[in-house]
């Protein structure tokens, strides 16, 4: 934080830049955020016109622009989390750069505060002319993009705390149609009672005994007068859950509601917690499918039955096809899964952590060794034990990645595919064992991938593209 040449215009640069973007965010609607791609919102492109909020009278608020017309942006507040919030770090991080200790954040942060209560009151005089070269306009410009950008994913994908203009607009709209949804699930169940009501006066061949019985129930509930209009709702209501046996839960069935959130800043997710949601629903979903049972070795009819974890292969997909197994010379067995949903270096992480676990964790899928994945290639490879635990363990890979909103599809191959002439191979058990046996004899057959080079990635998340792996 020395006063060094340029200091002052790369500092200010960026913080005009943050407070720009997060001006600009404060005034969008909400619905538009919900509707529009951030690219449609740019302050730069797509500016607010007639901001009323440049006009308010509140006290220390200011009035609309200045005399000199500096005021173009109305003020917004910081997030009062500090630096618990992103958007707070994202702003200090290039001024202060990545060797910047303890003392020196709280010094940037007190003054980020300082700087942006006195941006209350407008742009200042030595601003206004540090920034007002060509040069600095472009730079400021940039910086506004990017932290527009930033802040536009923290509040819709990561839901952090929104500007207090555009939190209040948010707050109204969620309470409007919590109200409006309130009364139109209230119109249409009155609507279909007075329906069962009204087929009461006459008779139908089409409404049963039970019906017409249940109807009449019904109506003599909507018309107690010494109920209120509500209460008789309630009434009828209770009355049609008790003779239609009541309500059932499957919420076991149901995928997990993973938490994904730091997407748009890196090392913010939290990896453990989405393998442990992926672990326990799977275990949920296996255990009303009655999979995961082994049976012996020699009981399977398909052939697949030759090791110590076989199961019936109709368990996990087509009980013809099998993953094309890759097994190298040195012992590596390997499978290949196209993904479908890798749009950053991001969600590399994420498909690597939900297939191999954490760091220092074993996998959550049993048999599964190692897993890298490619964003170029939307592929990732998987190292297993054993040939024999390939198809179980492509199964598993592609349900827990679904469960994250990720695609998974292995390569397979069927038993036609491999039948020679003679048609010897006519089981996938013989297949799997005919893939360990060419690695095994062929002198040429070199790995795959090298599985015990390290990974060059930085802590925080993020796949480099010159990593080794």
């Amino acid at each position: 934080m020395s006063r060094r040449r340029g200091e002052f215009e790369h500092r200010t640069s960026i913080f005009e830049g943050a407070f720009r973007a997060w001006s600009h965010l404060g005034g969008l609607d909400p619905l538009d955020l919900e509707n529009k791609p951030a690219s449609d919102l740019d302050p730069l492109t797509n500016p607010i016109t007639n901001d009323q909020r440049l006009y308010s009278h509140k006290k220390g608020g200011g009035s609309g622009h200045t005399a000199d017309g500096r005021r173009e942006y109305p003020y917004e507040p910081l997030p009062r989390s500090g630096l618990a919030h992103p958007y707070v770090q994202a702003i200090l991080s290039p001024w202060l750069g990545p060797d910047a200790d303890n003392e020196a954040i709280q010094l940037g942060l007190t003054t980020l505060r300082t700087w942006w209560q006195h941006r209350r009151k407008g742009e200042s005089g030595s601003a206004v002319a540090a920034l007002g070269t060509e040069k600095m306009k472009g730079v400021v410009e940039g910086y506004t993009r990017h932290f527009f950008t930033l802040a536009h994913c923290l509040v819709v994908n990561d839901k952090e705390q929104p500007p207090r203009t555009l939190h209040t607009k948010m707050k109204e709209l969620d309470k409007a149609r919590k109200k409006g949804n309130k009364k139109r699930a209230r119109d249409d169940q009155v609507g279909k009672i007075a329906a069962m009501a009204a087929q009461t006066q006459g008779p139908s061949s089409s409404v049963t005994t039970v019906d017409q019985s249940l109807a009449a129930s019904l109506a003599s509930d909507l018309t107690d007068s010494n109920l209120s209009p509500l209460e008789r709702l309630h009434a009828a209501q209770r009355r049609q859950l008790a003779e239609s046996g009541g309500l059932q839960s499957h919420q076991s069935m149901q995928s997990p509601i993973i938490n994904l959130k730091g997407k748009c800043i890196p090392g913010k997710i939290d990896l453990p917690g989405v393998v442990d949601a992926v672990n326990r629903a799977a275990a949920t979903q296996l255990a009303h499918r009655g999979a995961g049972v082994a049976v012996p070795s020699d009981v399977s009819s398909s052939g697949i039955g030759f090791g110590p974890d076989a199961a019936d292969p109709s368990q996990y997909g087509d009980p013809n096809k099998t993953p094309i197994v890759y097994v190298s010379t040195n012992g590596d067995v390997q499978i290949a899964m196209a993904i479908d949903g890798i749009t950053c270096a991001h969600c590399v992480k994420i498909v690597e952590t939900v297939l191999k676990g954490c760091n220092g964790n074993k996998s959550p899928i049993e048999g599964l060794l190692d897993a890298a994945a490619d964003r170029v290639m939307n592929s990732v490879l998987i190292k297993i034990d054993h040939v024999y635990n390939a198809k179980r363990v492509a199964f598993e890979a592609a349900r827990n990645l679904s469960m994250v909103g990720y695609t998974g599809t292995p390569k397979e191959m069927s038993i036609a595919e491999a039948t020679n002439a003679n048609g010897s191979i006519k089981t996938i058990g013989q297949l799997m064992q005919a893939f360990e046996l060419v690695a095994n004899v062929s002198v040429d057959t070199h790995p795959v991938f090298d599985w015990t080079m390290p990974c060059s990635c930085p802590d925080n998340g993020v796949s480099r593209q010159d990593c080794s792996r």
